[in-house]
């Protein structure tokens, strides 16, 4: 298979951030913050859809809300 090169279809610079930018860290106190916001916010929408599904009554409701999900999951399994 033909390895493409970056600078083939990507600008130059890129990969460089504005000057004064602060490279990003695995790890660091910023990086874990903003990870806990993240599982905060996807755990608050999964407890609310949860809920909406066990408070709305009509089966299709219901059924189109579960379907969604399963197909959000089921591309975040193929993406990764």
């Amino acid at each position: 298979m033909k390895n493409i090169e970056p600078k083939d279809y990507m600008q130059d610079g890129w990969d460089s951030g504005p000057t004064g930018c602060h490279p990003y860290q695995r790890g660091s106190r910023h990086n874990k913050i903003g990870m806990f916001i993240m599982w905060t916010f996807y755990t608050i929408v999964i407890v609310q859809v949860l809920y909406a599904v066990t408070v709305i009554p009509f089966f299709p409701i219901t059924f189109m809300m579960l379907l969604g999900l399963g197909f959000i999951f089921y591309v975040q399994w193929r993406a990764s």
